[in-house]
């Protein structure tokens, strides 16, 4: 009697059941990892929504309400995502930016405090008020450099949970910027002209009447907003202007009805937006702004005029008439600067202001005078001629960094400029551009853009215009290789048939055929 073997044992259960019970765990994290960015959009949304609405968040209530937003970022990014994000230099400068503020804070003996430099006012003061025994810190006023690492959280966390998201999710909050863009615009545009008793200039008792503002208290950061989004929505709207099919041959014909296309139509709408931004950058009468404006159209024709479409879909015609548009609107523009922009009243006095700040700089120098500290402690040095002024910005960033932290923000401000041109190298490519890249490239001169603006005025002390600006900073920064799946798909159509392989035949009563197949081209060389 012949008994039937036993089955083989299966080796492979154990890893089966792991992979079994592992199936959910990692369904579960995708849940929560998908619930985590959704979260972070909402977010993101609602800071990008709300900096604008309140003079521009500076106000101590419209400044709260976003830093606790910003918390909430922060919070779910230390819960769920890894520091992997950020590559080291990146979180370095981070870590820089939040830690320097703190240093300035830490408790010093009296008798060390004392002894830095720009420190001998307040040590005279300290003593008439019989406080000699009083704990100083590197910062003059601390609860101003409390308040301002508080606000430094904002454009941090805008720009990590930038980093934290996939390119679509971005590119819905670029376009919901270009769209608060465009709103402040038009708000702009139904104020010039109108009183000062207008309602459009909602209740504000102090700005530049008869300009553009939106709803910003200074026409000049209503420019800063604008210079910034001008370049990402040309980028967009050279990169509409290719078509979606990619065939070596393309007729003039065909390039023409492409702008009775779908994708013709958001062409349009792109050119639409940049004109509405450009117009409004105008009505604000803001010479710098106009200024950099002109720059701004000047280096989106030399940047994206050979990409047009992502791989240059007009060949070098369509190169030549980009130049000539973009460099027309230049010289179109140098008129409107000469006669249509204002000289604004502080124009000439902002040299004083800054020779004032430089002698604070001298005396403070190399620590400064803290973080947060500088309308407190300007006027020790302001001149006769700013004597009816009150200034609470230097109008001129780099020189308020400077006279607020000294050596070591002078050394972070090289660290950062050095970081974002480092990052032109990495997403200026040859291959070809998808959407994305002409987001990033467009956002790049924008950060440019305002970087020159921050010479002449402080843009980058506005809430506002300081989360724009980080969440720019975020999309330029993202991974540059992010795109290539989408620039591998946009590969040329083969030209040639595929080959037909007949499956093998595993009848054992079939005859394999002794001839060649009827559609096999011959070989001559070997009949």
């Amino acid at each position: 009697m012949v008994q039937e073997a036993p089955p083989p044992a299966n080796r492979d259960v154990k890893p089966a059941l792991r992979k079994a019970r592992s199936a959910p765990l990692k369904t579960e994290r995708a849940r929560s990892g998908v619930s985590a960015h959704a979260a972070i959009l909402s977010l993101m949304t609602a800071i990008l929504l709300f900096a604008p609405l309140f003079r521009a968040g500076n106000l101590p209530l419209a400044l709260l309400a976003l830093e606790l937003l910003a918390l909430a970022i922060l919070a779910i990014l230390v819960w769920k995502f890894p520091r992997a994000m950020l590559t080291p230099r990146e979180l370095l400068a981070l870590s820089l930016l939040l830690i320097i503020p703190l240093l300035y804070l830490i408790p010093l003996p009296a008798a060390v405090g004392h002894l830095l430099p720009g420190r001998e006012l307040y040590r005279v003061s300290l003593s008439l008020l019989d406080l000699d025994g009083f704990p100083m810190r590197l910062s003059i006023v601390p609860l101003e450099t409390q308040a301002a690492f508080l606000a430094l959280l904002l454009p941090v966390a805008v720009f990590l949970g930038t980093r934290s998201l996939d390119a679509n999710r971005i590119f819905t909050l670029v376009l919901l910027l270009i769209g608060i863009a465009a709103g402040e615009a038009i708000l702009g545009l139904m104020q010039f002209g109108a009183g000062k008793e207008s309602g459009l200039y909602l209740g504000m008792d102090f700005t530049h009447f008869g300009s553009a503002v939106g709803t910003y208290t200074n026409r000049n950061h209503l420019a800063g907003l604008l210079e910034m989004v001008l370049p990402v929505t040309l980028g967009l709207f050279f990169y509409s202007m290719g078509r979606e099919d990619h065939e070596r041959t393309r007729s003039w014909r065909r390039r023409v009805s492409f702008f009775s296309s779908m994708q013709g139509h958001q062409a349009f709408i792109y050119a639409a937006l940049a004109l509405l931004l450009l117009v409004g950058a105008i009505f604000t009468r803001s010479r710098t702004g106009v200024a950099l404006v002109m720059l701004g159209v000047l280096l989106v024709t030399f940047g994206f005029a050979r990409r047009i479409g992502g791989d240059n879909v007009y060949g070098a015609a369509g190169t030549v008439v980009a130049f000539a548009l973009g460099i027309g609107v230049v010289i179109g523009l140098a008129p409107v600067l000469d006669r249509f922009s204002e000289l604004d009243p502080m124009e000439d006095l902002r040299w004083t202001m800054f020779s004032a700040t430089i002698d604070g700089i001298g005396a403070f120098f190399p620590l400064g005078s803290g973080p947060g500290s500088y309308a407190d402690v300007f006027p020790a040095f302001q001149s006769v001629e700013l004597g009816p002024w009150f200034v609470n910005y230097a109008h001129n960033d780099y020189l308020q960094w400077l006279f607020e932290g000294g050596l070591l923000a002078a050394l972070l401000i090289l660290f950062l400029l050095g970081l974002y041109f480092f990052q032109w190298g990495k997403i200026w490519t040859r291959d070809i551009w998808s959407k994305f890249r002409f987001v990033q490239i467009g956002a790049g001169i924008g950060l440019f853009l305002m970087l020159l603006h921050s010479l002449v005025d402080y843009n980058l002390h506005m809430p506002a215009n300081m989360v724009y600006f980080a969440f720019l900073a975020g999309v330029f920064f993202s991974d540059a290789d992010a795109d290539s799946a989408v620039a591998k798909r946009r590969r040329r159509q083969r030209r040639t048939p595929d080959l037909v392989v007949d499956p093998p035949q595993t009848n054992a009563d079939s005859v394999p055929p002794s001839g060649p197949h009827p559609e096999q081209i011959p070989n001559p060389l070997l009949d």
